[in-house]
């Protein structure tokens, strides 16, 4: 027995001694394209991937595999290309020397290397959705631009919300078509693989989400247009509150309706808005607002027209207005609308803006209506306009400047010290204080922060010395 063990120990010393080595042929050595960039068929290689094909059988703790450049080289056993390798054509051979550490025998053999082009999908537009609910989240289908991406291939894609989980094939996103973003705004990354070959090579291309804020409409005024003919029924120019809705939203389209189901739907908008018979008196009208540049598009304001009729509408204090126009925020409650601060609500007060003219005597045209008057082509009628009253210094308006108007979070006062600004306040089109100012006496500017209010039209109200001076503000 220990002959026959002796024996086996010196077959294997023998053998691994004096074996012949031998260099099978490998298949060809195949990588992908650098990802990321345009396929020019260099890349790198680990040339020891193909050492156990090439090895067959034999054990690799006897022999050693070197890869070279020539022929000649690898015959040699000099000059042995080292890993990563670059390739410096495309396809290339490569020369394999195995050799038996123990004895030096070798054996040669060639090695092709090739590098697969990577996908070269198109880089897709991205994709913005309107926000319907304010949320700044919307569904998605991600697949839109598939068309796009592959532009004509039949690759096959996988969408990640990460580059990490595109890279890795991992945490793909199992409904593509019906996707609600993480983020605003949100990068997806598309992972292009050619699945027709065993390498799979892949390229990544970024998609882009974005959920686009809906325009802001400002509060409209209500307008009634007295005729003389007392038949309830009259002509209404609808567009004279389209500086008030837009908010300073330049491009942009107005759009009138019948009803709020309609205005919703965008259905069925008023055709001739500035030649407008009304249908009943009252009557609301229902007001959308479209982004021109984003597409856009909401709904959500509204203003009373009204008529002298033959059932008179009410007009508490006699103000030559109906009570249901001096609902300014249309919102069917009378009593939360005071223009001026003075706790008595618009309907109820025969001066609504305080500055001691009558709300029925700021009919500068005289049509029997002060709703569509407006002197200094503020935006605010004058019957709401404490600043246009036979009591206000012009030297106000020109010695006070206000800007930048619009505005996205401040705006600055400045005024010559003999104007002598006591108070500033900025109000809500419905008369509610948003903020209020105490300006001492030597102070010849202030700067009001409007960061934490919505955007839309606002006035601001300087109370001086010499008078009052109210302007409209838009912040955008």
């Amino acid at each position: 027995m220990k002959k026959y063990i002796l024996l086996i120990v010196v077959m294997a010393t023998f053998t691994a001694a004096f074996g012949q080595a031998t260099a099978n042929q490998p298949s060809p050595l195949n990588v992908c394209d650098e990802m990321g960039e345009p396929n020019d068929g260099f890349a790198s290689f680990n040339l020891q991937d193909k050492d156990l094909e090439i090895l067959g059988g034999q054990n690799p703790n006897d022999y050693t595999v070197t890869y070279h450049f020539t022929q000649n080289n690898a015959n040699s056993g000099v000059s042995p290309l080292t890993s990563p390798y670059v390739n410096i054509i495309n396809p290339q051979t490569v020369y394999v020397r195995v050799e038996n550490d123990t004895n030096g025998d070798f054996d040669t053999t060639a090695m092709t290397l090739r590098v697969l082009p990577n996908p070269e999908p198109e880089s897709p537009d991205s994709i913005a959705l309107c926000d319907s609910q304010n949320t700044g989240f919307e569904q998605f289908d991600l697949t839109v631009r598939e068309t796009q991406i592959l532009n004509g291939q039949n690759w096959m894609l996988g969408y990640f919300e990460n580059i990490a989980d595109a890279l890795s094939q991992t945490n793909n996103i199992v409904t593509p078509t019906n996707y609600i973003n993480i983020s605003n705004p949100q990068t997806i990354y598309v992972r292009v693989t050619n699945d027709m070959i065993p390498e799979g090579c892949f390229e990544i291309v970024e998609l882009d989400l974005q959920v686009l804020g809906l325009p802001i409409i400002g509060q409209p005024n209500n307008l009634y247009v007295f005729d003389g003919d007392g038949d309830g029924f009259a002509n209404f120019d609808l567009t004279v509150n389209e500086e008030l809705i837009a908010g300073g939203l330049i491009e942009s389209m107005v759009f009138y309706f019948e009803s709020q189901m309609d205005a919703e739907a965008f259905f069925d908008p008023i055709v001739t808005p500035t030649s407008y018979a009304n249908l009943s008196n009252p009557q609301v009208i229902y007001v959308g607002l479209q982004n021109l540049e984003t597409g856009c598009y909401t709904a959500n304001q509204s203003f009373t027209i009204a008529t002298d009729g033959p059932a008179p509408l009410t007009d508490v204090d006699e103000d030559g207005l109906p009570d249901v126009i001096e609902d300014l925020n249309n919102n069917g409650d009378l009593t939360d609308d005071d223009t001026d601060g003075d706790l008595i609500p618009n309907f109820q007060d025969a001066d609504d803006d305080e500055d001691g003219t009558l709300t029925a005597d700021e009919d500068y045209n005289n049509n029997g209506s002060p709703t569509d008057d407006d002197t200094n082509n503020n935006g605010i009628p004058d019957y709401l306009d404490e600043s246009v009253t036979l009591g206000v210094e012009n030297y106000i308006v020109e010695t006070v400047a206000i800007y930048p108007n619009p505005t996205q979070n401040k705006i600055t006062l400045q005024w010559e010290a003999a104007v002598q600004v006591e108070r500033i306040a900025v109000y809500a089109l419905d008369g509610k204080l948003i903020t209020t100012q105490v300006v001492s006496q030597d102070s010849t500017s202030r700067v009001i922060n409007l960061s934490e209010t919505a955007n839309g039209m606002y006035f601001i109200k300087i109370s001086t010395q010499k008078g009052t001076l109210t302007e409209k503000i838009i912040k955008n």
